[in-house]
């Protein structure tokens, strides 16, 4: 008698289905990365930029008149100097008797501002003196070291929260809670730990701050991989991946990494203070640039994402435990 062989089993139409639809989901995914990213740097233009002025009061309203600048006067130069030193100006103009303008500049946005006070250094008949205050390193002249290191962690934090769902096993106990966070927790540290040690020992680029860079990519990576979790816990697998993909398709481009939040458009220019993308780079350039100032609203920020993400997986364990079910049946035939 000859061997049977198995006979491979044919190709269904609901394989056919599913892929195709997986490739479309893919495809179009892609494309709105691509048109938010274009619509977001590829024309970078001034939008809304905050000026420290001192200046004679001629000077100042006219400076008013423009729509895309948030015009502070102040009563001399060291006040307008500490007003971006603090991040409450992205740059500072004090005009001199001697027929200068002093143009202060800082990191992530200084191209921007120079050319905003150039433009009114010219205007007012004036010789620009450009400073920046906050210089980039040798390493990192750009400024967007930190903006990549916030992107590539937020890859690394979603799909590693993804990929524990389907290791460790759905959120439905206390023990698989625990379990999660623990692990999410040292994912975290881990993902925090390597590229803190690339971006400053590697590249030179966010150096003289190890622990407080250390930190916030930490908090970072537990912002985005606490919410993949909760919203996974709480909602489904559905609903997270529609957390990731508004993070990677609008998140990333509200971050404003390589033009600065003043060229962003007033949609991206929204969700920057929102999304956990956006408090990243700016925790990171706080701590980097400018001593920590600034950093109370990105730091409480990235909080609320990760005490929300987690609060929402713990609601749906309770809910899903035999005690809080029988409670239910209880309340249930009592009614």
């Amino acid at each position: 008698m000859g061997k049977h062989r198995d006979t491979p089993p044919a190709v269904t139409p609901a394989q056919i289905r599913n892929v195709a639809l997986a490739m479309g989901v893919f495809t179009a995914l892609v494309l709105a990365m691509i048109a938010s990213y274009a619509g977001a740097f590829a024309k970078p233009t001034l939008r809304h930029m905050d000026i420290a002025v001192a200046a004679p009061t001629q000077l100042i309203e006219a400076m008013q008149a423009e729509p895309e600048l948030a015009v502070t006067a102040v009563t001399d130069g060291e006040a307008a100097r500490d007003l971006v030193l603090q991040r409450k100006a992205d740059a500072a103009l004090v005009a001199q008797p001697t027929g200068t303008l002093d143009v202060y500049v800082a990191g992530g946005v200084a191209t921007a501002a120079e050319s905003v006070g150039r433009s009114v250094a010219t205007g007012a008949g004036l010789t620009p003196k450009i400073t920046d205050i906050a210089p980039t390193s040798a390493g990192d002249p750009s400024g967007t070291v930190e903006f990549y290191a916030v992107i590539f962690v937020s890859i690394g934090a979603s799909v590693g929260a993804a990929a524990f769902g389907r290791l460790v096993g759905a959120v439905h106990r206390p023990a698989t809670l625990a379990l999660r966070t623990v692990t999410l927790g040292c994912y975290a540290a881990l993902l925090a730990g390597v590229v803190t040690v690339y971006v400053d020992s590697g590249l030179g680029a966010l150096t003289g701050h190890p622990w407080q860079v250390f930190g916030a990519l930490w908090l970072y990576a537990m912002a985005v991989g606490g919410a993949v979790t909760g919203v996974a816990a709480a909602f489904g697998t559905v609903a997270a991946m529609t957390v990731t993909a508004f993070l990677v398709v609008v998140g990333n481009a509200a971050a404003a990494g390589p033009v600065g939040r003043p060229l962003l458009t007033g949609f991206y220019t929204l969700f920057n203070q929102i999304v956990p993308q956006g408090s990243g780079v700016s925790l990171l350039r706080s701590i980097e640039y400018f001593d920590g100032n600034g950093a109370l609203t990105p730091f409480a920020t990235l909080m609320i994402w990760a005490t929300t993400g987690l609060a929402l997986a713990a609601l749906a364990t309770t809910l899903r435990t035999p005690a809080f079910g029988q409670l239910r049946r209880r309340i249930g035939s009592r009614g």
